[in-house]
């Protein structure tokens, strides 16, 4: 009886140290996602001539924390602590459904709503995601994906913060 147990116990250890148990998934440090989030970022960026932003394992690291925050809590919302300190890009959607492309293409998506002027009066509708993206002082983005099973949580974090009130994004 005290075997089973301990083999009980050990199999659950296991199954917990090796992630099986868990219901959030990371991926912010794989390569293929790194690659194609920071890739999808800087498209926006290139098209108006702007520096491309470069990866941030910190701001990563910060990401990742929130995600897996949101999909614990399965409710998208940004993270208030950060205000003033990184810029933050949100996205969420039905899990393994929408590609790292997909997902930052609907932040980018704003731009048909966007018209240059000062911030936030620079659109009509949602225009906050596309301008953090291409914010001319921006020059780092991390970012971070978490899942509960049912939905995925894509947190993107960037530094110096945008979307500063009474500035043109650039």
């Amino acid at each position: 009886m005290r075997f089973n147990y301990f083999l009980l116990s050990s199999f659950l250890l296991f199954l917990t140290y090796t992630g099986r148990c868990q219901t959030t998934k990371s991926v912010y440090n794989d390569s293929l996602f790194v690659s194609a989030v920071l890739k999808q970022n800087n498209t926006y960026r290139n098209a108006l001539e702007l520096p491309a932003l470069t990866w941030s394992p910190a701001l990563a690291q910060d990401a990742l924390a929130w995600a897996q925050h949101l999909a614990k809590i399965d409710n998208g919302q940004h993270d208030r602590a950060i205000i003033g300190k990184e810029g933050e890009n949100l996205w969420w959607g039905t899990a393994n459904a929408f590609s790292y492309t997909d997902m930052v293409s609907a932040w980018g998506g704003e731009k048909s709503a966007f018209h240059y002027g000062v911030f936030p009066d620079c659109g009509k509708g949602m225009i906050g995601h596309y301008t953090q993206m291409v914010w001319k002082n921006t020059q780092a983005v991390g970012c971070a994906l978490a899942s509960n099973g049912k939905t995925d949580y894509l947190v993107c974090r960037y530094s110096p913060a945008g979307n500063v009130i009474g500035q043109k994004p650039y």
